[in-house]
């Protein structure tokens, strides 16, 4: 693709027509090659595996299973085609040949249309996710990149999550039913970021005060995260964890720091040498043979992906004083591992690389930021990441990388370009998810996956009540690199 000027993403990824050119009754597909989503729950009930089919390319997902596992009940209307699935207070109602899905009355576009096969009603996989979105399984947690369900046992480790201002001192404690291992992921100036390995969280908070502007403690992948984001003023953090209580302390006493009760917090450290960026390498993902997802109005992601690219790789150059490389500059084949071998052989400071959702995985159209998994995900067996293509450009895996030295580094930059996405696109969702993707991981510096889904349709539930072009985007995320850069450097 040839760019003429700001080109609307969402005119480029046309809208869909409801049912226009898919039947609603289809015959089934092989299965060969669709990775399963694994059933983890407490003991001693053993685990299961829900499998997809394909259909067109797109990952399905039978509404029976689904009644399966969330422990729904069913409802079938044949002389209107909807089934609606009730779990507890919540109802979700489908309509074969509709991408649109009623979720306690709010519309949901899966982008892809609800089908039949062989008698059972069957919905895109992204439906997965708004379950969770839409707090409908509470007792569970959703990872996306290591496409497990997990149960959570009654008892909690992590309970009573609250926070306290004393004097000049702003805590955030919590029960603790055994002890924890504390892994500080980043702790700068404007936000500390705490993952508390293991551990299950009752219920996610909100909270501020303080010199804590926003904070959130919340069941992740790996244990309970506290993330803070600091007011001006803040000087040094403290973490203390025993069998019966975990505290994350910040204050703004400079005393405090220089009597060592207190770390000082200081900014990601990006570069090397003097703390100059000097490289980034900007990865458009898919290419060649491997087409990537098919977007709505028959377009391939790798050729959505290398406009992006080229258009970021413009806005970079423009505000930062830096080289920025393209893994690919045509569409050319380059495999997952080569992608980050060029950026380790330029000596990138930093590494992006680009995807589009397909699947409508992020509700009404939006982003998704992933950074490597900070920690080893035990048990989890090497298997295809969402995000992968045709060629497998994003893929899972067991061990530890050359992404763990940086992961904090890499999860800080993933945070700050989603601030930044969410600051100019208000409504739209922006979400960050870590996991253990093959693209990331040979990576030497810190690196993300950087993914939007575009809305079918304009208005509210487009990416933002204007919609917005290739330029905004890449401008946005240009600018909240900028920034990035700019506070590592203080």
């Amino acid at each position: 693709m040839t760019a003429r000027g700001p080109r609307s993403l969402t005119a480029l990824l046309a809208a869909l027509a409801l049912g226009a050119t898919l039947a609603a009754v289809v015959p089934a597909v092989a299965q060969r090659g669709v990775p399963a989503i694994r059933v983890l729950y407490p003991e001693p009930r053993g685990a299961e595996r829900i499998v997809p089919i394909l259909l067109g390319n797109v990952r399905y997902i039978s509404t029976s299973d689904l009644a399966r596992v969330f422990r729904a009940t069913k409802y079938w209307r044949p002389e209107i085609q909807k089934l609606s699935l009730r779990m507890g207070e919540h109802t979700v109602r489908f309509t074969v040949g509709a991408p649109v899905v009623l979720v306690d009355e709010e519309a949901i576009n899966l982008v892809q249309p609800v089908r039949i096969v062989q008698g059972v009603v069957y919905a895109p996989e992204a439906i997965v996710d708004h379950f969770f979105t839409y707090g409908m399984a509470s007792d569970a947690t959703w990872d996306e990149t290591t496409r497990v369900i997990r149960f959570r046992a009654s008892v909690h480790s992590v309970r009573q999550a609250q926070l306290w201002v004393r004097g000049r001192v702003t805590e955030v404690s919590a029960a603790l039913a055994k002890s924890l291992p504390a892994r500080i992921l980043y702790a700068t100036p404007t936000e500390i970021r705490v993952l508390f390995e293991g551990g299950t969280l009752d219920t996610a908070r909100v909270v501020s005060g303080g010199v804590v502007s926003m904070g959130e403690i919340q069941e992740v992948p790996g244990g309970v995260e506290v993330r803070l984001a600091l007011a001006e003023g803040a000087k040094g953090y403290a973490i203390s964890v025993n069998a019966n209580r975990l505290k994350v302390s910040v204050t703004e006493d400079d005393g405090l720091v220089d009597g060592g009760l207190f770390s000082a917090l200081e900014p990601v450290r990006l570069g090397t040498g003097g703390g100059e960026v000097r490289t980034v390498v900007i990865d458009p993902g898919h290419g060649g043979s491997d087409l990537g997802a098919a977007l709505p109005g028959g377009f391939a992601e790798k050729d959505v992906a290398l406009e992006i690219a080229r258009s970021l790789r413009s806005a970079l150059q423009s505000r930062l004083n830096v080289r920025v490389l393209l893994t690919r500059d045509s569409d050319g084949d380059v495999s997952p591992s080569r992608r980050a071998e060029i950026a380790n052989e330029q000596r990138a400071d930093l590494f992006i690389s680009i995807h589009l959702d397909g699947e409508g995985a992020v509700k009404g159209g939006g982003f998704r930021v992933f950074a490597q998994s900070p920690v080893a995900l035990a048990g989890i067996s090497a298997a295809p990441v969402l995000l992968s293509g045709e060629g497998g450009d994003a893929e899972l895996l067991p061990s530890r990388s050359a992404q763990s030295p940086v992961a904090g580094s890499s999860l800080a930059f993933a945070q700050s370009v989603a601030d930044g996405l969410q600051r100019t696109f208000p409504q739209s969702p922006v979400l960050v998810r870590t996991g253990r993707m093959s693209v990331l991981e040979p990576a030497l510096c810190p690196a993300i996956i950087l993914e939007s889904a575009p809305a079918s349709r304009a208005g509210p539930e487009a990416m933002s009540m204007r919609g917005y072009t290739i330029y905004d985007y890449t401008q946005t995320v240009a600018h909240a690199i900028e920034d990035f850069v700019r506070r590592s450097k203080a």
